[in-house]
């Protein structure tokens, strides 16, 4: 298959994406170095040890050179059943709606990794990322979409029912899971809650934000459960106040919490987040669930 219906689609992005990048480097000024943990789906951007970003990230592709053998994040786990929907699945619809047969072919026979990454930029493009990232892996080239940290694509059309998470269904002869078995969230659900916290808790301190808690407090007393998040602040001279949580934040909260149990992650009663609010990131420093 040859990419010119590719290559006619990346000329006409070339200049929104070339922006986006922009911005992205704008926001990370100054890093110098870039860490990206595929198991966890998260990139993070350091300057001289210190967290200037951290951001979810996805694989889109990789290159081997020597074979001239380019596959999608998707080869290979068509028939695998994913619990939590990936991101690059909008590059895939996409793709699927305007007949875009090079994002849909599994594997590409190609001459360098120009055109790997020409492939890559397009599923980012439309996944709605905001950057891209290409480590090289060994004798494999790799690249990673890095979506905003603050958005996320609604998984619940509803926010109602991400609000009222129903007990979900449990075998008679098993007793329900307890929170003794749970563990914590993945990282990536975390993310959002953790960026719109600091952003409030800088808004509220400007230059003297140091630290925050992020509580969630989950209430399974009635016939639907009930969240609470409590977010409280500190200065780096140790003065604490409490600050109003957002519709934003609580929309972050409900979908980490709906796409948590959909994880399979047993039920839990509280989460404790400790911040690090210093400088440009923001930071989990310690996490506990009851």
């Amino acid at each position: 298959m040859t990419l010119e219906g590719a290559r006619r689609v990346d000329a006409m992005i070339q200049s929104e994406w070339a922006a986006r990048m922009r911005a992205h480097d704008a926001r990370v000024g100054g890093a110098d170095e870039v860490r990206v943990d595929g198991d966890r789906q998260i990139a993070s951007w350091r300057r001289a040890g210190m967290l200037v970003l951290e951001a979810p990230a996805e694989l889109v592709g990789s290159f081997t050179p020597d074979l001239g053998l380019f596959r999608w994040w998707w080869a290979g786990k068509e028939n695998r059943l994913q619990l939590t929907p990936a991101r690059l699945d909008h590059a895939f619809a996409y793709a699927q709606q305007n007949d875009l047969r090079e994002l849909l072919t599994r594997q590409h026979q190609i001459d360098g990794d120009a055109d790997a990454e020409m492939l890559c930029r397009l599923a980012a493009h439309f996944a709605h990322a905001t950057a891209m990232i290409r480590v090289e892996q060994g004798d494999r080239v790799t690249w990673y979409a890095v979506f905003a940290a603050t958005t996320r694509p609604p998984i619940v059309p509803d926010l109602e029912v991400v609000r009222t998470l129903p007990p979900p269904p449990v075998r008679e002869s098993q007793p329900p899971p307890s929170g003794r078995n749970a563990r914590e969230p993945a990282r990536n659900l975390l993310l959002p809650m953790v960026h719109i916290a600091s952003t409030l808790v800088r808004r509220t301190f400007a230059e003297h934000a140091h630290s925050a808690v992020l509580i969630v407090n989950v209430d399974t007393s009635r016939d639907k459960a009930r969240f609470f998040v409590t977010l409280v602040g500190a200065t780096d001279d140790g003065e604490l106040e409490a600050i109003d949580t957002t519709r934003e934040l609580l929309d972050a909260s409900g979908v980490m919490l709906a796409e948590d149990a959909r994880s399979g992650n047993a039920r839990w009663r509280k989460l404790v987040m400790h911040l690090d609010c210093v400088g440009d990131g923001a930071e989990i420093t310690r996490c506990d669930v009851i």
